[in-house]
């Protein structure tokens, strides 16, 4: 008996992985300051600048994509912690830049106000810890943790996400964690002390009476310009 020959292909379930990942068509449909979180992004993995393509996009951002492992099998080296490092770098260090980009339009001075310092311990077994911390203070502005398989991303839309939710974090710390002052203007009193300060906040006391001041004690006030004594007194 003769047997029977198969005329159809097998047909297969499991789903066919995209040729590129990452399109200029996902792009396109980002807002610009999604657009400029990505692009950094890209270029920071890639140390160039880059044409907007399907090709230029998914290979500037290939370590990002999602994969079986902690990182794709192509971009493991020698060490397979430098990879997962770099991509959680990739994100956050971006994310440092743009919140450093905010806290000054705000008015805020770096090394006055902020100082960030990434930390990343890289793990392909455990989670990943990122830390932003503050180079001068006690300050811890950003701890987040993940494993790194799951630290990856489907669409330029979530690798922005991730990009400015982190920015937005720490421009919210510093903000929180920056010196305030309360200023208290004194004509014809004695103002000794201050107690009870709270945390991040300076008290500047400009009194105007300057009768019997000392002339090394005379100071033009920041409100109108005209002499006065300045205390200040911090929490």
């Amino acid at each position: 008996m003769q047997a029977l020959r198969r005329t159809q292909p097998f047909h297969h379930d499991m789903k066919t992985k995209p040729r590129y990942p990452f399109t200029a068509e996902q792009f396109t449909a980002l807002s610009e300051e999604e657009r400029q979180a990505v692009l950094a992004v890209a270029e920071n993995l890639s140390s160039r600048n880059l044409k907007i393509s399907d090709e230029n996009l998914s290979g500037a951002l290939n370590l990002m994509k999602r994969s079986e492992g902690c990182v794709p099998r192509e971009e493991i080296g020698d060490d397979v912690l430098q990879p997962i490092r770099r991509k959680f770098a990739a994100v956050f260090e971006i994310a440092i830049e743009l919140a450093e980009a905010e806290l000054k339009k705000r008015r805020l001075e770096e090394h006055r106000d902020f100082n960030f310092c990434l930390v990343i311990d890289p793990s392909f077994v455990a989670q990943t810890h990122v830390v932003v911390l503050d180079y001068d203070r006690p300050v811890c502005y950003l701890h987040e943790r993940c494993e790194a398989r799951k630290f990856a991303f489907a669409t330029l839309s979530e690798v922005a996400k991730a990009v400015l939710s982190a920015k937005a974090a720490l421009v919210d710390k510093a903000i929180a964690f920056t010196t305030k002052e309360i200023r208290i203007l004194v004509e014809g009193g004695v103002v000794h002390e201050v107690l009870n300060v709270p945390p991040n906040i300076q008290i500047t006391v400009l009194d105007y009476d300057t009768d019997g001041a000392e002339e090394e004690r005379l100071e033009a006030s920041p409100v109108d310009g005209k002499l006065c004594v300045i205390s200040q007194f911090e929490g």
